[in-house]
């Protein structure tokens, strides 16, 4: 099986790939195990880490093939992504289009969020071109979600940009 960080970031038609590592709707912390290609819950401590705070608002995961690196300020990880629209399995690979990018320092490093809708109509619950173009509740409840859910990291807002800055941030961590 490959492995899915090697996957390419961006396809040829401007889209990107996005691997869901965390249902929307859910609280396990899961994160992907290239060794197994698997999806276990992720530990803190000893402890697998359940968040104690609303459920994921979007299908958590990250841009494959890309990693922030930490000598470019970065976290060291690859490039997370919330994809709008209901839960799909830990492991989905789904053709996305980013529309915008939270931009967020945690523990002094960058730790940005890519926003995007499904390429596939079926899988849209929502439509817009840009961050912009969505409703500012649901901005503004990505934004409060992404800066609450987990005290113990104290992420910061750095600022929301649309699509043009997203589509700059993915090329810029294209391994």
């Amino acid at each position: 099986m490959t492995n899915l960080e090697h996957l390419p970031a961006l396809l040829p038609n401007g889209n990107a790939h996005a691997v869901i590592e965390i249902p929307a709707g859910t609280s396990d912390k899961r994160q992907y195990d290239p060794g197994n290609n698997t999806f276990p819950v992720d530990l803190r401590n000893g402890v697998p880490r359940r968040i104690k705070f609303l459920p994921y608002p979007a299908n958590y995961g990250f841009i494959p093939g890309t990693k922030m690196d930490k000598s470019r300020g970065g976290d060291g990880d690859a490039l997370d992504i919330f994809v709008l629209c209901a839960g799909v399995a830990s492991g989905t690979v789904l053709e996305v289009e980013p529309i915008g990018i939270i931009e967020l320092l945690d523990a002094g490093e960058r730790d940005d969020k890519v926003i995007a809708l499904p390429v596939d109509p079926a899988l849209r619950t929502v439509e817009a071109d840009d961050i912009t173009e969505l409703p500012q509740a649901a901005r503004e409840i990505l934004v409060a979600w992404l800066l609450n859910y987990d005290p113990e990291d104290g992420a910061k807002l750095v600022g929301v940009k649309g699509k043009a800055e997203a589509m700059e941030a993915i090329r810029k961590w294209v391994v």
